[in-house]
């Protein structure tokens, strides 16, 4: 796979396997746009073309927009990729099995293909790296590491006993409950200050 911004080379049809996993559920199917804009963006990059994947070509090339589309003055593109990334949450939230994950983070409509193994690594580094927080609002969102390359994706670290466990209280599938758990811990701790 050829790609400007993943740096694990995981196979295309793994993740074109994943991607019409999360198209055929019932969200997706209910949301063309979001489907379109979905498999544009993660064709586009398994193409290598991620310097192509901009508000205006998305809403051109994958949402049918006239050629006066202008994404200053249209925030639909934007809007639409809020939703997304949304619905890719709940998606990975609600199926266990999932080894695949395609993240997009906020700022940017390239995504990132990651394999299960590397979320655990990720988690695993973050909880092992020191981080300062401060219920000030001045020190809000303010960490500290002796690892510059990690405290640039530390948002604010509270401590284990502090972090929501909302998503790990299901008890009744103690597998999809585990997997949730570590969606969102990478996701807590994967997000730039």
């Amino acid at each position: 796979m050829n790609t400007e911004n993943n740096t694990t080379d995981i196979d295309a049809t793994e993740v074109t396997a994943a991607l019409n996993g999360i198209l055929t559920t019932d969200k997706f199917s209910a949301s063309p746009q979001m489907s379109a804009f979905l498999k544009y963006v993660v064709e586009q990059t398994l193409m290598g073309h991620t310097r192509r994947i901009k508000a205006f070509t998305v809403g051109i090339e994958a949402l049918g927009k006239s050629s006066s589309f202008d994404p200053q003055t249209d925030p639909s593109v934007r809007v639409l990729a809020k939703r997304l990334r949304s619905s890719l949450d709940a998606y990975y939230e609600q199926n266990s099995n999932t080894t695949v994950f395609i993240e997009m983070k906020p700022g940017s409509y390239i995504p990132k293909f990651l394999l299960r193994s590397e979320m655990n690594q990720t988690v695993s580094q973050m909880d092992q790296a020191p981080a300062v927080y401060s219920n000030t609002s001045q020190d809000a969102g303010v960490a500290s590491n002796a690892d510059s390359s990690l405290a640039a994706h530390v948002n604010v670290q509270r401590p284990a006993d502090e972090r929501e466990t909302d998503t790990a209280t299901d008890s009744e599938d103690p597998r999809k409950a585990g997997l949730n758990q570590l969606w969102q811990a990478y996701r807590s701790t994967s997000k730039v200050a």
